[in-house]
């Protein structure tokens, strides 16, 4: 039975109160990896369709360094995982932010696998980039699904199954924490 985590050695996740709406917001515009409405509207819809959200932060200092999401959780045994992580911050921040973001669906959840999204072909900025490729899998390539800073990006969906995380991902998780 898997336990959900809320902390590693370097980052703590909190669940975000609609009151935190203003941080979230800035953290997404800083990194600029999407287009935002205006501050009023984010606000009004931000928590809307979202199953869990919370707040990574240093754990040391209590720095507020990210966001990460879980959402459109489908009847089908699937959720999206969204792992947003300030670019000045060491990958290693991002990388224990989405292993205790995924590792907390599968805990609170019957989930079969968890999907991640990036405009990135590679795993680093998700934190996957040194992980076994039996624990995360690219499932697809959308091209030209994006716009954002003035140009169109593909985006690449992964996915991280229940089975390959019991495997291999309470490994990981068990060195971080």
């Amino acid at each position: 039975m898997l336990f959900p985590y809320s902390e590693s050695k370097r980052i703590t996740l909190t669940p975000a109160a609609p009151e935190d709406g203003p941080a979230v917001y800035d953290v997404l515009l800083r990194l600029g990896r999407r287009t935002l409405p205006p501050l009023d509207v984010f606000l009004a819809g931000y928590t809307h369709g979202v199953d869990a959200q919370f707040l990574v932060r240093h754990r040391d200092d209590g720095e507020l360094v990210g966001v990460t999401t879980l959402s459109e959780q489908e009847t089908a045994g699937h959720i999206l995982a969204s792992v947003h992580v300030n670019a000045e911050q060491p990958v290693a921040i991002a990388a224990d932010a989405t292993a205790l973001t995924v590792n907390f669906a599968f805990a609170n959840w019957r989930l079969r696998k968890v999907y991640l999204q990036s405009h990135e072909g590679d795993l680093d900025a998700l934190g996957f980039g040194d992980r076994p490729a039996e624990l995360v899998r690219e499932e697809a390539v959308l091209p030209d699904h994006l716009y954002f800073q003035g140009r169109r990006w593909d985006m690449h969906v992964y996915a991280v199954y229940r089975e390959q995380w019991d495997e291999h991902g309470v490994e990981w998780l068990n060195q971080i924490v």
